[in-house]
């Protein structure tokens, strides 16, 4: 804080002294025309411009200018009293009688104004306080440099509750929810509702944060029992958090909320534990997050994104199925970025919904001579976000992208991951069969290593079933693997889908997949990701 600049509270105390002053000047004046003129007309006016300093006061902090002002009038009231008994005279009856009025004016005010001031901090649902109310709190004890801690807490699997069971089910879940983080935090801190399914622990300075938060997300894991018709829901929930501190990480409340907000994506992210402290290493990774996205931008618009195409092979005669599109980045001075890096960090913005139209047109463009020649017929597979798949506009961005660039339908595949399934279900479904519809394959990528339910897959009218490499790696070592990864292509067999190996690293593993009845591989074993004009003549060697 600079300290040559008055802070918020000096300023509020200046603005007091000065209006009492006014006030009071006021008065003064008051009592001046009332005893060297007959009839004061001025009186009426100051009164009047009392009573507005009185609403000023009020209406810049209402419980202590509703104080301040009491106090004011009542010392008028018994000044102008005192004079109607000393001096014997009427005069000051009016003033009295509006005196009086006033003061049940500002009081009647002063609750309005308390009213709005708390409903607008206030969240709806849970009578928390709001994102709004939690600045202004954060803001004063900031001020008055009183240390804290701040806990920000996710709920885990909310969201799932909340789209299943529906929104009175998920409403009586955040309510009951809400009601023990307030006895648990008594006389601790407070807690404030700021998102649909994240909240906000402001904890007292002397309190050991990493206990107190234990604490909570057990208290919070605890049954739900929701009452529906004619039945009860038990809900159990998962819970993250974050933990920040003042002024240890920051010292302003925009960088602690932040700071608490990436400690808990770690902790959600990591599983490890379900609280996390923020360090400093955090704020290294969030400038190097900063950093990479700004990469990306500067990819998008001067070229530095390019494409590599991964062949992949019928396992029974070694004809050529295919690419796989591979995004690869190269900086302006030459050095590569890792798609493990950046295509995290693009998902978790928007940026990842313009480098899948950049692949999508890339690719298409890349191949749209050669997929249109007579006898050639091979896919081109295209991997797209979960944002994208559960996006409504998604199918006639793909239309539009096909028809630009004359590219047949039936030779190109859309790859989806599970993940795509936790948010939008019914929309990626849905753009899934249109997507068949319109002649495009869809395969379902990195299977094994999702999290969504088998009753949502057999819903997917998916052509191809990949199975993540992690799975295949070690399998002519690992009976139980061998025998894992021989379910699952079982399973997709019985789905209706073709089944494909990614990974596949050496002629054993391609014995073992062969003899599974795997359909097709990709990986080292046969080739390595390849540059366009390699895969062009690979393809129209396999063609002739």
């Amino acid at each position: 804080m600079n300290s040559g600049k008055l802070n918020y509270k000096t300023k509020i105390n200046i603005f007091f002294v000065f209006m009492a002053f006014l006030y009071l000047s006021c008065h003064f004046w008051m009592g001046y025309f009332d005893r060297t003129l007959p009839v004061a007309p001025f009186n009426g006016v100051l009164m009047a411009v009392q009573f507005a300093i009185c609403l000023l006061m009020i209406r810049k902090d209402s419980k202590k200018g509703y104080i301040v002002s009491t106090v004011l009038m009542t010392i008028s009231l018994i000044m102008m009293t005192s004079n109607i008994i000393i001096r014997h005279v009427l005069s000051p009856l009016p003033g009295v009688c509006n005196m009086i009025i006033y003061l049940f004016a500002l009081f009647f005010l002063t609750k309005q104004f308390e009213y709005r001031e708390k409903d607008a901090i206030t969240d709806m649902l849970t009578g928390l306080t709001n994102r709004r109310g939690l600045f202004q709190q954060l803001d004063k004890k900031i001020i008055a440099q009183e240390p804290f801690h701040i806990i920000y807490v996710d709920l885990g699997n909310f969201k799932f509750i909340n789209d299943n069971y529906g929104h009175i089910c998920g409403d009586f879940v955040m309510m009951t929810l809400a009601s023990r983080m307030k006895q648990e935090m008594q006389n601790k801190g407070t807690c404030s509702r700021i998102g649909g399914d994240e909240f906000v622990i402001v904890l007292n300075g002397d309190l050991e944060p990493g206990k107190v938060a234990e604490s909570l997300l057990t208290k919070l894991g605890e049954k739900i029992t929701v009452p529906m018709e004619g039945s009860t829901i038990d809900c159990y929930l998962t819970s993250y958090a974050g933990i920040s501190s003042f002024p240890k990480d920051a010292e302003n409340y925009e960088d602690l909320l932040k700071y608490a907000d990436i400690a808990m994506y770690k902790a959600l992210r990591e599983h490890k534990g379900r609280i996390s402290f923020f360090s400093k290493e955090m704020h290294q990774t969030l400038n190097r997050q900063v950093e990479v996205e700004k990469l990306i931008k500067e990819a998008l618009e001067s070229g530095f994104f390019y494409l590599v195409y991964q062949p992949q092979y019928s396992i029974h005669n070694k004809k050529l199925r295919g690419f796989e599109a591979l995004l690869r980045m190269k900086r302006s001075d030459g050095v590569f970025v890792s798609p493990g890096e950046f295509i995290p960090i693009a998902e978790n913005g928007e940026l990842i919904l313009s480098i899948d139209d950049f692949v999508l047109n890339r690719a298409m463009n890349d191949f749209k001579d050669i997929v249109n020649r007579e006898g050639v017929d091979f896919v081109v597979s295209i991997n797209i976000s979960a944002k994208n798949i559960g996006n409504n506009g998604f199918v006639n961005k793909v239309k539009t992208i096909i028809e630009q660039n004359n590219f047949p339908a039936k030779n190109l595949e859309i790859e989806i991951t599970e993940y795509c399934l936790v948010d939008s279900v019914d929309i990626a479904i849905q753009n899934i069969k249109e997507l068949r519809a319109m002649g495009v394959k869809v395969a379902l990528d990195d299977f094994g290593t999702g999290y969504s339910s088998l009753s949502n897959l057999a819903k997917m009218p998916i052509n191809l079933l990949k199975i993540d490499k992690s799975l295949v790696d070690d399998i002519e070592k690992n009976s139980k693997r061998r025998e894992f990864v021989n379910t699952v292509i079982s399973l997709g067999h019985q789905m209706g889908c073709e089944v494909i190996s990614e990974g596949v690293e050496n002629e054993t593993q391609v014995d073992i997949l062969n003899a599974d009845h795997c359909d097709f591989v990709q990986g080292f074993v046969w080739s390595k990701p390849l540059e366009l004009d390699t895969a062009i003549d690979l393809a129209k060697e396999e063609a002739s």
